[in-house]
């Protein structure tokens, strides 16, 4: 009995590590509520952030500006974002941050693939850009 108490506890342990889980925290509607680059805050011309699976996109109203993929591993910690532009005006683009998710709202540094690795939220450096975004409820 012990023992299929251990393998169930370790198992559970197992899969809520599972980086899939963390995607899966991401999937849906988001709206971008600050946007903030090195010492100043952004302002937000395209507010909508739609993650599907493991693509995105980001819209201005109906129009989509910019899409792409990411990848997260909700192993590390801090939590680690990898995501690529595929369409829009930052197509090519690679870059690479940490995250977070708690209730309904994601914080996210990241910052080009060729610097350093983000490793906070507060005060940016030079390229890097956090984010706070809130999930929109579901109709």
């Amino acid at each position: 009995m012990k023992l299929v108490l251990a393998v169930s506890l370790f198992t559970v342990t197992v899969l809520a590590a599972d980086p899939q889980d963390d995607r899966q925290a991401f999937q849906g509607t988001w709206t971008i509520v600050e946007r903030q680059k090195a010492d100043s805050k952004e302002p937000v011309t395209a507010p909508t952030v739609v993650f599907a699976g493991d693509k995105y996109q980001i819209k201005a109203g109906d129009k989509v500006v910019e899409e792409g993929t990411f990848q997260v591993d909700g192993a590390k910690s801090p939590k680690l974002i990898e995501v690529a532009a595929t369409a829009g005006m930052d197509k090519g683009k690679k870059w690479h941050g940490i995250y977070q998710i708690e209730g309904d709202t994601l914080r996210a540094a990241v910052g080009p693939t060729d610097k350093d690795r983000p490793t906070k939220y507060d005060n940016p450096v030079e390229g890097v850009r956090t984010f706070v975004l809130k999930r929109e409820p579901k109709k």
